[in-house]
C-alpha cells in the first residue's frame, strides 16, 4: 500500500497550566490551560477523530481531506496511511477513532458504511459493516478494554421516518461472539424531521432540534458508561447487570441564547455535519440509506429557547483514567469549558481551554485541541492537563 512520509516543523513550547483553588461560581477548582506542550506546524482541514497510542504517536482522521495520518509530535513526522476508495486498506469518509486493546484502533468509515481495524504499525484490516443483519445501524461511540463496541439503538432500517420510539438503548457489541447486550435505556428527545432540498428524503441527526436539554453519554475503558442528564444536570455511571451510580445535581446559571449562537450553530451544521439519509421505503436490507451533508438551516424558520441547556449533544468524553469530561455551554465567544466528574459522579474540577480552541480528544495525561485560523485551517496542539 502506498505510504506518504513527510517531516514538518514542530514547535515544542513551554507548558502553561494554571490552577485556581476555587471558582466562586461553582465551588470547584478550575484549571486553565494556557500554552500547548507541543503544536504541529502543518494544518488539517477538518479533524474528525483522534486517538493517542501508547508510545505517544497520534492517529488523526481528516474528514474533508479524506485522509488518515499518524503524527509523531517529538519529530514532527506525519505519515499518511491507506487510500481513498472502497477496497481493502481504503476509506471514503474517515471519522471517529476509538481505542482497541493492543494499541489497535477502530476507524469509523461512514463513506463506506463500515468500521475498519487500524493496526499499531498503520495497516488497515478487518473491515465490518456498520449495518447489522437485523437492520440496526451501528455507529460506534466508544470501545472498552475488552474490545466491546458501544453504540445507541433508536430503531432499525425498516422504521418509517418520523416514527421514533420514546427511548433508546445504549448497547455493547462483542465482536468475538457477535452478541449485543443492553447497558441502559435513555429517553428519546424530540428531534425535528428535516427534508432535504428536492430529494424527497428525511433525515434525523444530532443537533436538529438545537439547544434542547438532552442526555449525552460515553463509554469508559472499564466498560462503564457515563451519562450526563440534560434535565437536573448530573452524571450517572451505568454498568451491565443493572449497576447504577448517581452523582449529585450540579447547580448552574443558564446562559442566554444569542443571535450569534444561532448563526454559529447553523454554520456548524452546514460545514461539519454528515448524516445517514433514510428513504421512505424502509425494508430490512442495507440499500435504504446513504450519507450526505446537511444543508444550512434557516435560523429564522426555527423555534429557539431563551437559554442554553447545561451542555451540548455529544458533550461527554471519558478519559483513560476513567473520569467523565462534560463540555459545558458557555457565553458566545468564551473558551471551551469542561466539568470533570469522578467515578462516583461527583464534579471534582473544571478545565478551561485557551480562547479559539476546539477540543478533539484526550490521551494519557494529555488533551488535544485545534486552533482554527482565519482561513478555517486547523492546527493541532497537545496540552498537559
Amino acid at each position: 500500500m502506498p505510504v506518504l512520509m513527510r517531516t514538518t516543523l514542530l514547535a515544542v513550547l513551554a507548558v502553561g497550566v494554571f490552577t485556581f483553588p476555587c471558582n466562586a461560581q461553582n465551588g470547584v477548582p478550575q484549571t486553565k490551560l494556557t500554552t500547548p506542550e507541543a503544536s504541529l506546524a502543518e494544518p488539517f482541514s477538518a479533524v474528525a477523530g483522534l486517538r493517542e497510542l501508547s508510545d505517544g504517536r497520534v492517529l488523526v482522521s481528516d474528514r474533508l481531506e479524506q485522509a488518515l495520518r499518524i503524527v509523531v509530535f517529538g519529530s514532527g513526522t506525519v505519515e499518511e496511511i491507506g487510500n481513498t476508495g472502497q477496497g481493502p486498506g481504503e476509506y471514503r469518509m474517515p471519522g471517529e477513532l476509538l481505542a482497541l486493546p493492543g494499541d489497535s484502533t477502530l476507524l469509523v468509515d461512514l463513506g463506506n458504511m463500515r468500521m475498519t481495524i487500524v493496526t499499531p504499525d498503520g495497516r488497515l484490516e478487518g473491515s465490518e459493516s456498520l449495518v447489522r443483519p437485523e437492520g440496526i445501524f451501528m455507529f460506534p461511540s466508544g470501545v472498552d478494554e475488552k474490545g466491546r463496541i458501544f453504540f445507541d439503538v433508536t430503531g432499525t432500517m425498516s422504521m418509517t421516518p418520523g416514527s421514533l420510539p420514546d427511548s433508546f438503548a445504549i448497547v455493547a457489541f462483542d465482536r468475538a461472539t457477535q452478541t449485543i447486550d443492553t447497558v441502559g435505556l435513555l429517553p428519546q428527545e424530540q428531534i425535528n424531521q428535516v427534508s432535504t432540498r428536492g430529494e424527497g428524503f428525511s433525515f434525523r441527526g444530532p443537533g436538529m432540534a438545537p439547544f434542547q436539554p438532552a442526555d449525552a453519554w460515553a463509554a469508559g475503558p472499564d466498560g462503564r458508561v457515563a451519562v450526563a442528564r440534560g434535565v437536573d444536570y448530573h452524571v450517572e455511571w451505568l454498568a451491565q447487570g443493572g449497576e447504577r451510580v448517581v452523582g449529585p445535581v450540579v447547580e448552574y446559571e443558564p446562559v442566554r441564547l444569542t443571535d450569534e449562537d444561532k448563526e454559529a450553530w447553523a454554520d456548524r451544521m452546514s460545514q461539519g455535519a454528515a448524516v445517514m439519509v433514510m428513504s421512505g421505503g424502509g425494508g430490512g436490507g442495507g440499500g435504504g440509506g446513504r450519507t450526505m451533508n446537511v444543508p444550512r438551516p434557516d435560523v429564522d424558520e426555527m423555534e429557539w429557547p431563551d437559554v442554553k441547556p447545561a451542555f451540548p449533544r455529544r458533550a461527554v468524553n471519558v478519559s483513560p483514567e476513567g473520569e467523565a469530561w462534560v463540555e459545558r455551554y458557555v457565553e458566545y465567544g468564551r473558551p471551551v469549558t469542561f466539568d470533570v466528574f469522578d467515578a462516583s459522579g461527583r464534579r471534582v474540577k473544571q478545565v478551561v481551554l485557551p480562547e479559539g480552541r476546539r477540543f478533539v480528544g484526550l490521551g494519557n495525561g494529555t488533551l488535544y485541541a485545534v486552533r482554527v485560523d482565519e482561513d478555517d485551517l486547523q492546527w493541532l496542539e497537545r496540552y498537559r492537563r
